[in-house]
């Protein structure tokens, strides 16, 4: 096997691997034999056409399939004789077969993780900023009214829509230019924009049984261009608004708190507390992960870009959607555009901790993969054996053992920053007399 090295474009790599010998005699023989058990040419029973015959008419798949069987077999070898490490995906790019010397040259190209020096002793002298943010009694309040807010029942009103009530609809949108339509029911808060302007204002105003239409909205296209315009007609379901529960030892059992409520507003308390340790660990981490970034600066895969982008897209648009909000109406380019700084910060801190943890000679030992499996676990609501049986069967031990390093790549580092807690600044009032 002979494997020849190219540089691309940016962290991209072009391997041409030549193949010579009894692998591809075996698997043209293969591909032939195939061909010919399988198809069917006119005026020959299947299984009986020559094999000049349908190497002439399959030329081209032949050439193929023979190629991508050769690259299956041999390309972990030549891509560990190239002594490259792929970032992410490998793509065959052609494929070459020289049936009489028996011969395959296929190339491939892939993108490579990127070269950077660790600014280690920066690392270890880094110095964090964080507000300081102390405990006040009014935090207990304030979690006591989400509590009431999150277990609030919304109860039918026979009166006019206003603003904070769900209301219960049933919609027909008529695209104006093609005539088309589309139907159903959907149930919303009205003020907080999860229908156009126009039709929240429409609504207000209105109750039960009532209709409304609106001759002409505008549709936009992925790209957040208007490219049409649209009949709505609305018709209201349901009107209702929100009933808190009162604070009082029902409400301390409800919440799972114990009793009563004198109990339940204590663990309330202790929760707020450690709540804020984590917010103020959460602070130290994110100022921690902006500065690495800040001290790197190095290309990232685009193919691992492109990823990444995917993901934090569709993760926005279920945020989005659960939340009621009808995404086909989403500037997905836009979205996107605003989400690649994060993507890019992402893949960053990744290279950085990974090359940290191998700099100190880390170790992802079994304990902190069985507490991982187990985060996990509570995570999807399942044990932790299934968590881990499925890392297993989809071969995504090496991925788990990453993010393990990388968690304690960050504390390492944690361990080691200073952090400052600054006052929050005051804004001097002026004397409006001045």
């Amino acid at each position: 096997m002979k494997v020849s090295l190219e540089d691309r474009e940016g962290l991209f790599k072009s391997l041409l691997v030549e193949v010579q010998g009894d692998i591809v005699r075996k698997n043209l023989e293969n591909v032939c034999q195939e061909l010919v058990q399988n198809v069917e040419i006119e005026g020959f029973r299947k299984g009986k056409a020559p094999l000049w015959l349908i190497k002439a008419r399959y030329k081209d798949y032949i050439r193929e399939e023979v190629g991508k069987r050769v690259a299956d077999a041999t390309l972990s070898k030549a891509i560990e004789e190239s002594g490259l490490k792929p970032a992410a995906d490998i793509y065959l790019e052609e494929v070459q077969l020289e049936e009489s010397e028996e011969k395959v040259a296929y190339r491939v190209v892939f993108e490579v993780p990127p070269s950077f020096e660790l600014k280690l002793q920066e690392i270890e002298n880094l110095r964090v900023e964080i507000p300081k943010v102390e405990f006040k009694e009014e935090m207990v309040q304030e979690e006591i009214n989400r509590l009431r807010e999150q277990h609030a029942l919304w109860e039918p009103v026979d009166r006019e829509i206003k603003e904070g009530d769900l209301v219960v609809i049933d919609y027909r949108v008529e695209d104006l230019e093609s005539g088309e339509t589309s139907e159903g029911e959907t149930a919303v808060i009205v003020g907080r924009r999860f229908l156009r302007e126009e039709i929240e204002k429409a609504l207000v105003g209105k109750k039960e049984g009532e209709e409304v239409e609106i001759e002409s909205v505008d549709l936009f296209d992925a790209e957040g261009k208007v490219v049409g315009k649209a009949k709505v007609k609305i018709s209201i379901k349901a009107v209702k608004e929100k009933v808190l529960p009162e604070v009082n030892d029902d409400f301390a059992k409800e919440l799972g708190l114990g009793d009563t409520w004198s109990s339940a507003e204590e663990k309330i308390r202790q929760t707020v507390k450690e709540n804020l340790e984590n917010y103020k660990k959460s602070l130290v981490e994110e100022n921690i992960a902006k500065k690495l970034i800040e001290l790197h600066e190095f290309e990232v895969p685009q193919t691992l870009l492109r990823r990444e982008l995917s993901f934090l897209v569709d993760r926005r648009l279920r945020e989005l959607s659960s939340l009621g909000i009808d995404t086909r109406y989403i500037n997905i380019q836009g979205l996107a555009q605003e989400l690649l700084p994060q993507a890019i910060a992402n893949i960053k801190l990744r290279y950085i901790l990974d090359k940290y943890a191998q700099t100190k000679n880390l170790q992802a030992e079994e304990k902190d993969l069985e507490e991982e499996y187990t985060k996990l676990a509570q995570a999807y609501g399942v044990s932790p054996e299934q968590i881990k049986a499925d890392v297993q069967s989809r071969n995504l031990e090496e991925v788990i053992k990453g993010d393990v390093l990388r968690r304690k790549a960050l504390e390492d580092i944690m361990s080691k920053v200073q952090v400052i807690e600054v006052e929050e600044k005051k804004e001097e009032k002026q004397d409006e007399n001045t």
